[in-house]
């Protein structure tokens, strides 16, 4: 992705003064060189927090002090982006963010909160054109942990001080158990092996496979419920019989078939929607109905004694807090009865005995007190005689209950008798009640027998689904995704092994590989294979770590589409050689013999070590993909020009912070 820094910016506290401002070439190794405790190690983290960092990992003291905001213009494809973070204070980070599209450089607005971190993410991931689909081969609760995030290329963009030569270490941020799992599950997206038409076919698969099992278990309940009922099939067909539902049918048959018992079994629900049972006796005809009567009659009461109980319990409740709001006015209005005598004893205006001001401030509280009790007791006397009210309410609703509980009592003694006395009458509607359950259950069990044998669309949408899984599994083909992995992970081992050489690593004609299980890289020594960490010496380890970085954004740049921004930060990959000093210019005057003697010295081979590492990155500069593309690369450094003589003509100094007061904070804001 054309995404490459354009400018640091950082806005001073006090507003009257300049803001710094770091401009960098988009096509050039943009060096940033000067002695220690100037600010330059900050450069990283101000990138990183201005892209969404959740932690703020600016060094506390001056820098942070001094700067209200920070903010980097980025260039996307051309247009310019100012993303701006203010200075969290006493907190880990600030959430407030500021955000400007299509800016110009010599024209930056001074920042307001406007927006907050998720929404800088979220812009970030647009920018990037990730999809909003998990990167997981199957379901599971961390499905969202799993997206690729903006914020996981990180790890490919930068180079700290304490990561570039580190043995343990090979990534950014990596030294974290969940950092190094989301890289791990990143790499198959940023290598290529698998891209975002097979991340949408694969979110595809998955919620067809899920609509699939969902039909599965429908389709195995019915056909499970229906087999079930099959074995039965006889028993239905004896109790139809036995209440009379089948009037016309044959007696059973050996050898029947099912379909059989399903064409007479169907006749049933018809025959008894149609059918009103009669009771044969004519004797028992007056004893239903007086029993039916009588149990309307119980409903009827019973309804209308639990709506009063209701009524009761409620005006119960209100009845106990009108006392209870009573019992606090009284509390009230005994505080305040002695107003009533002090009233009478102070004037309107009383002369003070101390100082022998007049004022009437005690008379007009006392009023304002007596008024007060005057409303209490106006209160007082509306509860009490709301007091009356509910009693005579609350009576009349328990004697009314008292009547209905009464009538509802000899209902049923009516109804108990009536059915004791017959017998006949009982039975026949309990045979009536089983008959309506029996049909009930026949019903049920003839509608899942046609859904399954008759209806197929439930089966059809089963089938229709397997075939669409199965063309969904051929498109996606996951050995072809672990084939394409492979040959990428080839690829960029062969990328870091021709690094390696042009860095001057020891054995660099042994294989390398990029080993993304352990985040590290394996190197081959006849027939043993050892980790990063266990090869020596700290000049390997940074010729590695640059040349792993390299290999990874040369294989970027061949790729149709990749969301990992083209650019890379490295801070003083010089320091395994002479960490912490400054190389001797070749422009100091050599009749000033005090000034060289205060310049230390240092080995030549050491000089052309490090001149390695600026060729190495410009023979990474110069190489051009089938898009025109280049990588923007930002280096920190303590060594000054006599490091970068073989690649001057792709250096360009951001800036030069050496001798005076000259750092990453100007002195005019000091």
């Amino acid at each position: 992705m054309d995404f490459k820094i354009n400018n640091i910016i950082l806005w001073p506290r006090d507003s009257s003064k300049k803001i710094r401002n770091l401009e960098f070439k988009l096509d050039k190794i943009n060096v940033i060189t000067g002695d220690s405790q100037k600010g330059k190690s900050s450069i990283i983290p101000i990138i990183d927090y201005c892209l969404g960092s959740s932690k703020c990992t600016i060094p506390v003291g001056l820098i942070r002090e001094k700067t209200e905001w920070f903010g980097i213009v980025v260039s996307v494809e051309g247009k310019k982006t100012l993303f701006a973070r203010k200075e969290p204070g006493v907190h880990s980070q600030s959430s407030e963010v500021f955000i400007r599209e299509n800016v110009e450089t010599d024209k930056l607005p001074r920042p307001t909160a406007e927006r907050n971190v998720t929404f800088l993410k979220n812009r970030l991931n647009e920018i990037a054109a990730l999809p909003y689909l998990t990167l997981a081969d199957d379901f599971d609760e961390n499905a969202a942990g799993k997206r690729a995030s903006f914020r996981d290329f990180s790890a490919f963009q930068f180079q700290p001080q304490h990561i570039v030569a580190n043995p343990y270490t090979l990534f950014y941020k990596a030294d974290t158990y969940d950092n190094r799992e989301r890289l791990k599950n990143i790499f198959p997206l940023v290598l290529g092996a698998l891209d975002k038409e097979t991340l949408i076919l694969r979110q595809e698969l998955k919620e067809l496979e899920q609509e699939y099992s969902k039909k599965i278990k429908e389709l195995n309940e019915v056909k499970r419920t229906t087999e079930h009922w099959i074995y039965r099939v006889k028993s239905y067909y004896s109790q139809a019989k036995e209440y009379g539902l089948l009037p016309n049918a044959p007696d059973f048959m050996i050898g029947w078939s099912t379909q059989v018992y399903i064409k007479y079994l169907e006749e049933v629900p018809q025959l008894v929607s149609s059918k009103i049972f009669l009771i044969e006796s004519q004797a028992t005809n007056s004893a239903v109905n007086e029993l039916n009567l009588l149990l309307n009659e119980e409903l009827e009461l019973s309804r209308e004694i639990g709506t009063l109980r209701q009524k009761l319990y409620k005006m119960s409740r209100l009845f106990e807090s009108e006392k209870l709001y009573h019992d606090s006015l009284e509390k009230q209005q005994e505080r305040l009865q002695p107003t009533n005598w002090l009233q009478k004893l102070v004037e309107p205006r009383t002369t003070c005995i101390f100082c022998g001001s007049e004022n009437s401030s005690a008379y007009e509280e006392l009023n304002r007190l007596y008024n007060y009790q005057t409303k209490i007791s106006i209160s007082s006397n509306d509860i009490v005689r709301s007091y009356d009210m509910l009693d005579r309410e609350i009576v009349k609703i328990r004697a009314r209950l008292s009547e209905l509980e009464k009538s509802l009592n000899n209902i049923r003694k009516q109804k108990n008798n009536l059915e004791v006395e017959s017998e006949e009458i009982r039975k026949i509607r309990q045979t009536e009640q089983e008959v309506f359950r029996f049909v009930g259950r026949l019903e049920k069990a003839l509608e899942d027998y046609r859904f399954v044998h008759e209806d197929h669309n439930l089966q059809d949408e089963v089938t229709e689904l397997e075939k669409q899984i199965n063309i969904l599994k051929e498109k996606i083909n996951p050995q072809q995704i672990k084939m394409n992995l492979k040959e990428a992970l080839k690829n960029i081992s062969s990328k870091i092994n021709r690094y390696a050489d042009f860095l001057g690593v020891e054995d660099a004609d042994h294989p390398i590989s990029l080993d993304i299980t352990n985040l590290t890289l394996r190197k081959t020594s006849g027939k043993r294979e050892d980790f990063l960490w266990e090869i020596g010496s700290g000049a390997n380890w940074m010729g590695y770590h640059i040349a792993t970085m390299l290999a990874l954004h040369e294989f970027f740049k061949g790729l149709n589409w990749n969301p990992v921004p083209h650019f890379l930060v490295i801070d003083q990959p010089s320091q395994v050689y002479f960490p912490e000093k400054v190389i001797e210019n070749e422009n100091t005057k050599e009749n000033d013999e005090i000034e060289k003697k205060q310049i230390p010295q240092f080995k030549q081979e050491d000089v052309v070590r490090v001149e390695k590492i600026f060729t190495a990155l410009s023979t990474h500069l110069s190489l051009k993909t089938l898009n025109n593309y280049s990588t923007q690369i930002i280096v920190i450094e303590h060594a000054d020009e006599i490091t970068w003589k073989s690649a001057e003509h792709d250096i360009h100094v951001v800036a030069r912070w050496r001798d005076g007061n000259d750092a990453l904070i100007p002195e005019e804001w000091l």
